[in-house]
């Protein structure tokens, strides 16, 4: 099953908010699989990837985001 944590963020606090969440990864001491960015109109999504559900959900409550259900389908982390 991937653990993935999806947050938006707008163009204009991408570098504070991105900033925030690694200081926050390396408080938690969470190693996250994979840490990816896609730009949907003005806004950038960061996708992030956890080896447990808990890392997850954790990170998705502490920056507004949410938990995405991706077992058994398709879908590339990309």
């Amino acid at each position: 099953m991937l653990n993935v944590a999806e947050i938006s963020v707008s163009e204009d606090d991408l570098d504070d908010r991105m900033n925030r969440m690694r200081a926050w990864l390396d408080h938690q001491r969470f190693q996250p699989s994979s840490f990816r960015l896609r730009r949907v109109d003005d806004r950038q999504i960061v996708r992030v990837l956890f080896k447990t559900e808990d890392e997850a959900a954790a990170f998705a409550s502490e920056f507004g985001g949410s938990l995405l259900s991706l077992a058994g389908t398709d879908v590339v982390i990309a």
